[in-house]
């Protein structure tokens, strides 16, 4: 994304969803199966599919399976985040970018 403003509007968007930040904190650890991601974040497998549909969606994560996120994710593979999933991890790190997410959040509420 070029535009800052963008950028964060989309970060928000996905933040905002149970289970993401902890998906993308293991997958930026290395690529894992959905058996392993479901064991790490102690969610079912309609939670943590759920998540990867969303991030897959955002195109963030990636996996070596031919077929279609929408389908039952029983992906023996690994999944593993994309180069836009490594920025999105990066964004991420920086307390400048929480900080900014969350002030959008309090002028929002304000209004």
């Amino acid at each position: 994304m070029e535009n800052p403003a963008d950028e964060l509007s989309a970060l928000r968007e996905l933040v905002n969803h149970r289970g993401v930040v902890e998906l993308l904190d293991l997958l930026a650890r290395g690529p894992h199966t959905v058996r392993e991601l479901r064991g790490e974040l102690g969610l079912r497998r309609p939670g943590v599919s759920r998540v990867l549909r969303l991030l897959a969606a955002y195109g963030v994560v990636t996996a070596d399976v031919v077929g279609s996120w929408d389908e039952s994710l029983d992906i023996a593979g690994p999944i593993r985040l994309t180069e836009s999933g490594w920025r999105t991890v990066e964004l991420l790190s920086s307390f400048a970018v929480w900080e900014a997410l969350y002030q959008h959040s309090d002028t929002a509420r304000d209004r």
